[in-house]
């Protein structure tokens, strides 16, 4: 077996794990096919490739993070050092 055969089982084995409960839970309500039971089929098939190339950016991109995780428009603007608060 290939790698990329590995990593298409592994993928496989986790969809399908998703898409069962999700499967289950859809014959439970009723069974009819709406709009938003195939979208959330489609999202267990495909969230475990977003989630992989995600990781893959982060680990990817050079050591500087590239997320901001605080607005500059309202960050504090620190005092300088040489003056005292009066």
């Amino acid at each position: 077996m290939s790698n990329l055969q590995i990593a298409a089982l592994v993928y496989g084995a986790i969809a399908l794990l998703y898409l069962a409960p999700t499967y289950i839970e859809g014959e439970k309500v009723g069974g009819r096919w709406s709009a938003h039971r195939v979208a959330g089929m489609i999202f267990c098939a495909f969230w475990p490739l977003l989630t992989a190339v995600f990781i893959y950016k982060v680990t990817a991109s050079a050591s500087k993070p590239k997320f901001v995780f605080a607005d500059q428009a309202v960050a504090v603007p620190s005092r300088s050092p040489g003056r005292s608060p009066d």
